[in-house]
């Protein structure tokens, strides 16, 4: 079905991968970046098995009925299972930091993005939900491009507890606009946690593919199908301009 934006007030958006990128690039960078903290404090560092129990945490939430990871817990499972050691709170700390940075240091803003979210915000108000563990690393990560003032409401994963395609963070963000799912448009690149969580809770969903995603997530029988589909960010100002 096409767009309908008689009734639309709110344009959402998922952040990686939809308005900066965040695939294979940026996990590799932060893998690196996360190698040399565990070689700096342990003195060795099997960067291999290190991606790979990234790997396997950033899916748990998946199979964990879509609760969010804790960021503490992450970095405690990573230190048993490379070094077979309980981490003390020093190291906690200072891993959480690398961790943060690694995060931070990433992110990137293509030169589009500002001004077509000044475009869209002549029309609509502009919000953001984002699943990661940490909301401090996704806020500070928009202050540094400067994107943190451009969205009138922000609901991050880690903050609520759960993650998309969990109904609850689309209707923490409905709350915090007082707007009903119907006046909002998203747009996202992940099938499942973008536009089956959006389309679930009876929003309109774009569907982005501009970007190469770090976790492939195939479409399966009886899926909602988006709203419209873009390749490139660009493409919502044709769709959503209403002059």
């Amino acid at each position: 079905m096409p767009l309908v934006l008689n009734n639309v007030r709110a344009v959402i958006f998922d952040l990686g991968n939809t308005l900066i990128e965040f695939g294979p690039r940026q996990m590799k960078r932060q893998n690196a970046a996360l190698a040399q903290a565990f070689l700096r404090m342990f003195g060795s560092c099997d960067s291999e098995r290190l991606a790979a129990i990234r790997e396997k945490q950033l899916a748990a939430p998946d199979e964990n009925n879509f609760k969010e990871n804790d960021s503490r817990t992450l970095v405690i499972e990573k230190v048993r299972k490379l070094y077979n050691i309980a981490p003390s709170e020093e190291q906690i700390n200072t891993l959480l930091d690398a961790r943060h940075k690694a995060f931070v240091d990433v992110v990137e803003l293509p030169d589009n993005v500002l001004p077509l979210l000044g475009k869209l915000s002549r029309y609509y108000r502009i919000a953001l939900i984002s699943n990661y563990p940490c909301g401090r690393a996704i806020r500070d990560g928009l202050a540094k491009v400067g994107l943190l003032d451009k969205f009138e409401a922000i609901v991050v994963s880690g903050e609520v507890g759960y993650v998309k395609p969990h109904p609850y963070p689309f209707e923490t963000m409905l709350k915090l606009l007082k707007l009903n799912a119907a006046q909002c448009i998203y747009v996202g690149d992940n099938w499942l946690a973008d536009i089956q969580g959006a389309k679930r809770i009876g929003m309109q969903a774009i569907y982005t593919t501009q970007y190469e995603p770090y976790m492939k997530i195939m479409p399966a029988d009886g899926d909602y199908q988006p709203d419209a589909r873009i390749s490139h960010i660009d493409d919502l100002k044709d769709l959503l301009m209403r002059d």
